[in-house]
């Protein structure tokens, strides 16, 4: 009994510690989170500017001028579009205009007000693209990852004044993809947890986390597109912006998004170039395939693959130069 009785009491005072730690912990990141996107939007400067329209407040870095727009899309667990396709962005505005929006949930934009469907998600994109352009405009759609899937809802719902589209490994219906109601309980669920109690800051300090989760490696891959600078905002903002619930919405009805494309092909008159990446043509054996489904007029819409991981905006100096070039009409 008397060895119950002390494992008890320590049980208590390692709880008390423990809610302790994680109170100053959430109570810190509450009050840094401020300081770091005020630090975010210096850095960002003057082609940086927040828009508001029915749907809520967004985000958005514009530079270069004319009517061939480019726009930019994230993938799905990016934390903000505009860090993340800032070299590539810089480079073409020396000849487009690019804009490069956080949707609602992501960066510094408000939260959706909505489930988080192709359709809202399109719905808000449309009225905040409407807002930024005038119809004189022709648009270029750069996607990465699940924004293919997003890209290729948009085109077959608003396809005036789309003229390109290029995806970086966009995703496509593997083979018995559906749309389901039913979402299985996955640990990531839980992650929002650790972002708000400010754990995944705290992780963020160490090397050995970074390193666990890849996050490291995948900062050395941006080297040297991505100066250092850069980089350092980019580790700075995943301190706070990664895994949050708003983010988490958009990673549940993820698959049933990209379900809902299966069928759908680019409209004929629309030139697409997608990019494959080989470590993913390498684990799906029929990625180039079902890149190439979704063509309609494949004397406009090609499949490239080259050599590198899903994040090729990240490596290939080669993909950066071939964009340039087909952007260049």
């Amino acid at each position: 009994m008397k060895l119950l009785r002390y494992l008890t009491k320590i049980s208590l005072v390692l709880c008390g510690i423990g809610i302790i730690l994680l109170t100053v912990s959430s109570i810190y990141h509450d009050a840094q989170t401020p300081k770091d996107k005020e630090v975010l939007r210096q850095y960002l400067g003057a082609h940086h500017h927040f828009v508001q329209t029915a749907d809520g407040t967004y985000s958005v870095y514009e530079k270069g001028s004319g009517h061939d727009v480019i726009l930019f899309r994230e993938g799905l667990l990016t934390v903000s579009n505009i860090l993340d396709f800032m070299p590539l962005a810089d480079a073409l505005s020396k000849h487009h205009r690019v804009i490069l929006i956080d949707p609602l949930g992501y960066g510094m934009s408000s939260s959706p007000k909505t489930k988080r469907t192709n359709a809202h998600i399109n719905q808000e994109y449309h009225r905040i693209v409407s807002k930024l352009t005038d119809n004189q405009d022709q648009l270029t759609f750069i996607n990465h990852s699940i924004s293919g899937a997003y890209t290729m809802d948009y085109v077959n719902r608003y396809p005036a004044h789309v003229k390109w589209v290029i995806n970086i490994d966009g995703s496509r219906p593997v083979q018995g993809l559906k749309v389901t109601d039913d979402h299985p309980f996955e640990l990531i669920r839980l992650a929002p947890i650790l972002n708000e109690t400010g754990i995944i800051r705290l992780a963020f300090q160490f090397e050995t986390t970074r390193q666990l989760t890849g996050f490291s490696e995948m900062l050395r891959d941006m080297t040297p597109l991505y100066h250092q600078t850069l980089q350092q905002q980019y580790s700075r903002m995943n301190q706070w912006a990664f895994l949050t619930s708003d983010m988490l919405k958009y990673y549940t009805e993820s698959n049933n998004n990209i379900a809902r494309i299966k069928g759908m092909t680019y409209p004929p008159d629309i030139a697409v170039r997608s990019f494959a990446a080989s470590d993913t043509v390498r684990k799906y054996s029929d990625w180039l395939h079902l890149q190439n489904e979704a063509f309609s007029n494949p004397a406009l819409q090609h499949t490239i693959q080259l050599d590198g991981p899903h994040y090729l905006h990240h490596t290939s100096k080669l993909l950066t130069e071939d964009i340039i070039k087909f952007t260049d009409y």
